[in-house]
């Protein structure tokens, strides 16, 4: 079987998580192991406070980003000049999720890796994750990866050549109806 790569993107706050969790539930529906992880948005008073990671296969969470005036410990990172720190310790457990899922991926198997973002395209956050979880897709299964419609040139450059490769918007109106052949 082909293996097979979707690419989800949007700006933020248009529904790439949301779509990615409709994915993973189909996904299992049809028989499929979903691993990977999904970034769920702290919101506190209307502002957007971090994010938390999600494991897909056993629902456990565990602090990604925060915003750097809540981040304490010596954990918490930052990074150039953006707002939010990030968890050194969620950053290692978010690779180490994709990593094991890249040694687990088969036909029966759907990664899920949320989000390819800025420090990504820096090497850092969960770069080495998706970069092995690609390279494992030569073997077969799927590979999900959400990321900023600026991001989507970067994320299939990483994909590996024989891999059929879909680019869906997250806020498309049809959107689940354009992945009608993705798990076939």
């Amino acid at each position: 079987m082909k293996p097979r790569a979707l690419v989800i993107h949007g700006p933020i706050g248009c529904g790439k998580t949301r779509r990615a969790l409709e994915l993973a539930e189909i996904a299992r529906q049809r028989g499929y192991r979903v691993l990977g992880l999904v970034g769920l948005r702290v919101i506190e008073g209307g502002e957007t406070t971090g994010y938390t990671g999600m494991d897909l296969a056993h629902g456990e969470r565990f602090p990604l980003v925060k915003l750097t005036s809540l981040a304490e410990g010596e954990d918490w990172r930052k990074l150039g000049k953006w707002k939010y720190s990030f968890s050194a310790a969620g950053f290692e457990k978010a690779n180490t999720l994709l990593m094991e899922a890249a040694e687990a991926l088969d036909d029966e198997t759907v990664v899920v890796a949320d989000e390819y973002g800025h420090i990504e395209l820096q090497g850092m956050g969960i770069h080495r994750g998706v970069a092995r979880v690609a390279e494992a897709l030569k073997r077969g299964g799927r590979l999900v990866v959400l990321c900023r419609t600026d991001k989507v040139e970067a994320v299939v450059e990483m994909l590996p050549d024989e891999a059929a490769v879909l680019v869906a918007e997250a806020d498309s109106p049809d959107f689940l109806d354009g992945l009608r052949d993705w798990f076939n």
